[in-house]
């Protein structure tokens, strides 16, 4: 225990030594974060159509939770990031934080958000347990047997919903639910694939099988594309299906939903060539903040 507390304090003294909020922000991962627990946050007020304490305890349950996975993930992977230039400045390979600084922060905000969980009830921890498990002990390896790895990944976007649904009391089953849950699996997938098209050359330097190297650049945009049309498919099924009830929600979320899907077909009719793969980057995620928020306010109204 002695050493333990020492181990903390010297992780404290380093810290205050140089620019904390920076290193912790690149060693959690702090934006996308945020979207992991912005979408526990609409699976609760799905359910719940109103905002609580527990809501609150929630968001910052799965932040902590996505945070200490994503410096968990960081410490799996110092060797692999130290080659790739999106990854070389993390705070590991960057030498801002040793090996054992990066596991304690992990496991304290690991721990801290488990806590947290606890108190939302079994199926929420069992989700956040099931979560880490996923992520850190099966796709992270995985990512080194098969270039096909992001499929089975995939179904860690999905599980913060159902976390912030369970909590709610809702039912994992419930077609709200499924539907919520689905459309995240579907974004993580050009998501991923749009990051690393941004960084062709991190995907040769890396070492990791990449699908890059098993089809063609025109094969995969193909298949990328299909992707995204069913991820906009998704995004419409929730005004079909009623579950955005606010009239001026739903004129603002169809109008920005449209401008966003109009800008990716242009994009994409480029051609592979010519296509701007970090414009299109961004466009996906602007898609997922801009439902999980329509949702959000929904649920407020």
């Amino acid at each position: 225990m002695k050493q333990l507390l020492t181990l903390i304090s010297a992780v404290e003294i380093s810290l205050a030594a140089g620019d904390t909020p920076a290193i912790l922000s690149r060693l959690f991962r702090a934006r996308l974060a945020s979207l992991v627990a912005l979408s526990a946050l609409s699976g609760y007020l799905f359910a719940a159509h109103g905002f609580s304490t527990t809501a609150a305890l929630v968001f910052l349950a799965i932040w902590l939770l996505a945070a200490g996975c994503s410096a968990l993930n960081q410490l799996q992977e110092i060797e692999i990031d130290s080659r790739m230039q999106r990854t070389c400045s993390r705070p590991l390979p960057a030498g801002d934080l040793s090996a054992t600084q990066a596991l304690l922060i992990a496991a304290g905000a690991i721990s801290g958000g488990l806590l947290l969980l606890v108190s939302s009830g079994l199926t929420p921890l069992l989700l956040g347990l099931l979560a880490i498990l996923w992520y850190n002990g099966i796709y992270t390896p995985l990512k080194k047997k098969t270039a096909w790895a992001l499929f089975p990944g995939a179904i860690c976007g999905a599980l913060p919903p159902l976390i912030g649904y369970s909590a709610a009391g809702g039912s994992l089953l419930d077609p709200a639910a499924v539907m919520l849950a689905g459309t995240l699996l579907i974004w993580q997938v050009p998501h991923f694939w749009l990051l690393a098209w941004r960084y062709p050359q991190d995907q040769l330097d890396s070492g990791l099988p990449s699908p890059f190297r098993v089809l063609s650049d025109r094969r995969l945009f193909a298949i990328n594309s299909c992707w995204l049309a069913g991820l906009g498919l998704s995004y419409l099924l929730f005004v079909l299906f009623g579950m955005i009830a606010d009239r001026l929600l739903v004129s603002l979320y169809l109008a920005g939903m449209g401008t966003i899907v109009l800008t990716v077909i242009r994009e994409l009719l480029r051609g592979v060539k010519h296509a701007n793969c970090g414009r299109l980057f961004h466009l996906v995620n602007l898609s997922m903040a801009l439902l999980l928020l329509t949702l959000i306010g929904d649920s407020l109204r």
